[in-house]
């Protein structure tokens, strides 16, 4: 079993698994798990936890190719046969364990883009998560500093799975979503259709959305009507969020505030603007703040 640590603040107890890409492996509100847990046997990845970091980039680079300021950039494959790279290299690193109080763990990464690890992304990077527990919620911040000595593209996002879909129900406001090519990449941007249109809440419906909404109002709500209990998560950095509703076997939905659209580096200038990757300068930083606030649902 990976390393693990636990704080408890109130009814909140928050698990992370630092090693394990720095997951959070369980989050709990009075026994009730908020966010999927880790499985506490069998293989263990990032993927199967309740959430985990998205950097330097979030969900797929096309073919893991792209051009940038005259430089050819290739990155190997991360997830199996699938030919996108995804999510970045941060959920499949171990990270560090720096500091850690009553209610705040921070953990660290540092990409040297050196050996094996160019092939993930060919500049250096360091990264910290601050994990700040109360009796009512959790705040994560996520950070990525240019550690190149040159201007390089960047981008952040976070990727919680909530819990028991089976029994929730879904309310978000976004205006607009990507659909998807043959190949699970942005091809056109819509109003989002009826079909995923959340506004109203609405049980998810299982393996019929992937894809990134954009003009996102920022915050979005979980409720588990026959425990009446709810769980708000927002983030005042991200205008994005990717919405994810798997097979049903699979039993968890994800909302993944990001600071850029899936392939935004193939569709976009890297400009920082609202569905954009970031230009970090030499010793330039990038934040993303994701809350997720638990209470009753009176």
């Amino acid at each position: 079993m990976t390393p693990l640590i636990s704080q408890s603040q109130g009814d909140l107890t928050l698990v992370l698994a630092p090693e394990l890409g720095g997951a959070i492996a369980a989050l709990r509100w009075r026994g009730y798990d908020i966010l999927r847990p880790l499985p506490e046997e069998g293989e263990l990845r990032a993927n199967l936890s309740g959430c985990f970091p998205l950097v330097p980039y979030s969900n797929r680079i096309a073919q893991g190719r792209f051009l940038f300021q005259g430089q050819q950039v290739t990155l190997k494959k991360n997830f199996g046969d699938h030919p996108h790279p995804l999510h970045g290299n941060g959920w499949l690193s171990a990270w560090e364990l720096t500091a850690q109080t009553a209610d705040t763990v921070t953990l660290s990464l540092h990409h040297a883009a050196e050996g094996a690890s160019f092939e993930d992304w060919p500049w250096p990077f360091k990264a910290t998560q601050v994990f700040v527990l109360t009796d009512s919620g959790l705040q994560i911040t996520l950070s990525i500093s240019n550690l190149a000595g040159q201007s390089v593209p960047a981008g952040l996002g976070f990727h919680p799975y909530f819990a028991n879909a089976a029994d929730c129900e879904v309310q978000f406001i976004a205006q607009k979503v990507w659909l998807n090519n043959d190949d699970s990449l942005p091809a056109s941007e819509v109003t989002t259709p009826e079909c995923w249109n959340y506004e109203v809440f609405r049980r998810p419906l299982p393996a019929t959305v992937d894809n990134c909404f954009t003009q996102w109002s920022g915050s979005a709500v979980v409720r588990w009507p026959q425990r009446k209990i709810q769980a708000r998560v927002s983030s005042p950095d991200a205008r994005n969020a990717v919405f994810f509703t798997p097979v049903a076997g699979k039993n968890f939905v994800a909302i993944e505030p990001v600071t850029h659209i899936n392939n935004a580096i193939h569709l976009f200038p890297v400009d920082g603007k609202d569905q954009a990757m970031n230009l970090l300068a030499p010793g330039e930083s990038l934040s993303i703040t994701m809350h997720i606030e638990v209470s009753d649902d009176e």
